[in-house]
């Protein structure tokens, strides 16, 4: 499944959702469905590292 960008009208593929602007103004940003998809991945691979990061943490202890 293809997402649109409303401001550029680009195609982004819904498997890898990136904004290719991220530093540029946005009015749509707050309903915009790939800043929505790419702060949901960005957030399962950070509490995944965080869970990994632990179980090495704990293995240096002992």
């Amino acid at each position: 499944m293809e997402l649109e960008c409303i401001k550029y009208k680009e195609k982004v593929d819904s498997a890898d959702p990136v904004c290719r602007h991220p530093d540029d103004y946005c009015k749509y940003r707050t309903s915009c469905i790939i800043q929505f998809m790419s702060s949901e991945d960005k957030k399962q691979v950070s509490s995944e590292m965080e869970g990994s990061s632990f179980t090495n943490e704990s293995a240096k202890e002992e």
